[in-house]
């Protein structure tokens, strides 16, 4: 094969100017990106934060870690678990959870789990659930959301997708739903459970009890709206004092609700260990 080389214009000779101004040009670039347009850069490529993909009335959000990266720490989230909801022997939810999961956690969860793991609630009345350790009361009352921070969107994926094959192998429907990017799986018919519904959404492997909980979050603006929990002001200073000293912690919105909300979070997880 031969190749022709076409005659190009003659070279131009550039003033002192040109280049003084594409100097400017080239530092006035740097100094935008130094500042404001790098940190913009960066919000939009870790995209919303789970305050901003939450509604505004959610009435608990349990928080293990801040957005800070690393690895969850085990002892920490046995912490949390024991004195947020009374568990008092947390490693006895591996093997339940792991059920769910219906894929071995170790070698399938660390190529892509984040530092944030948070369970929000909403949707409870306090009357109801009094005296109410059923998780399926719980589950068909209120609306329940887990979202794990994934550092690694394709091995989150890939997780979902080994998780999605073994559900439909244990015999369970699951219908997709697809809004933009993401892709909703969730399960038809059956009891209300903690994965009914589950989706990548924005780095975060979401799983709810209710389909529409996810179509909500997918179609959440970040910064748009005031239907955003992460625009209370409470909410913000809860966040603002999540730190890796202090790295799980419970928000509730201060009502009645709220505390039954733990109440009820509480009774599905021991009702988890001892089914």
């Amino acid at each position: 094969m031969s190749s022709q080389t076409m005659p190009g214009r003659a070279p131009r000779e550039h003033s002192l100017g040109y280049a003084v101004a594409g100097g400017a040009v080239i530092t006035l670039v740097s100094m935008l990106i130094g500042g404001g347009l790098f940190a913009w850069i960066l919000l939009a490529t870790r995209g919303p934060s789970a305050g901003e993909l939450l509604p505004v009335d959610t009435q608990l959000y349990a928080a293990l870690a801040p957005n800070v990266g690393g690895v969850v720490d085990v002892n920490q989230l046995q912490r949390a678990l024991r004195e947020g909801f009374g568990i008092s022997d947390p490693a006895a939810l591996l093997e339940p959870v792991e059920a769910l999961a219906g894929v071995p956690l170790e070698g399938n969860i660390g190529t892509w789990l984040g530092s944030e793991m948070i369970v929000a609630v909403r949707d409870v009345e306090a009357g109801s659930l009094q005296g109410v350790a059923d998780r399926t009361a719980f589950l068909n009352d209120a609306e329940v959301v887990l979202l794990f921070g994934s550092k690694n969107d394709p091995q989150a994926s890939a997780f979902l997708e080994k998780h999605r094959t073994a559900r439909e192998a244990r015999g369970e429907t699951l219908q997709a739903t697809t809004i933009g990017e993401v892709t909703i799986y969730a399960q038809e018919g059956g009891a209300p459970s903690l994965i009914t519904a589950f989706a990548l959404v924005d780095h975060y492997v979401v799983f709810s009890n209710r389909r529409e909980a996810i179509e909500a979050m997918v179609a959440v603006e970040p910064g748009a709206s005031t239907d955003q929990l992460a625009s209370l002001p409470e909410f913000r200073t809860f966040s603002a004092q999540l730190t890796p000293q202090r790295a799980g912690a419970v928000y509730t919105d201060g009502t009645a609700n709220g505390e039954a909300a733990r109440q009820g979070l509480s009774a599905l997880l021991q009702s988890m260990i001892a089914p």
